[in-house]
């Protein structure tokens, strides 16, 4: 399960520096990463809910940074990566449910694929 929910979140990180692909498949990593993810894992009908909840709790992890390092920016009164800390928070905290339900769709897609395959 660990495997392939890093599987995931290392799949969505690749499509992110490549400039051609960043425009078309970021929109689209979490379900990418979810359904490549979920077949690696093998993971099961009960299973998926933990499966994207793992791999979005690693994902969090960079969001959590940056909410921080945005917080500590806003009391210093510094912009965040060129942008006002608070937009980089509110960025931050939408971008883990987003995650999370493109991962979740992902994983469940792939697991229909396998049941009708097999």
């Amino acid at each position: 399960m660990l495997k392939g929910s890093l599987a995931s979140v290392i799949l969505m990180f690749i499509f992110i520096p490549i400039p051609v692909v960043h425009f078309f498949a970021v929109p689209l990593s979490p379900f990418i990463g979810g359904f490549i993810g979920g077949s690696i894992a093998k993971a099961e009908k009960e299973k998926i809910i933990f499966f994207s909840f793992l791999t979005t709790g690693i994902t969090a992890i960079p969001s959590v940074l940056i909410i921080i390092y945005s917080i500590i920016q806003s009391s210093n009164k510094s912009d965040v990566a060129g942008m006002d800390p608070i937009l980089a928070m509110v960025l931050a905290i939408v971008l883990i449910p987003y995650t999370w339900f493109g991962n979740l769709v992902g994983a469940l897609i792939s697991y229909a694929a396998r049941a009708k395959s097999s």
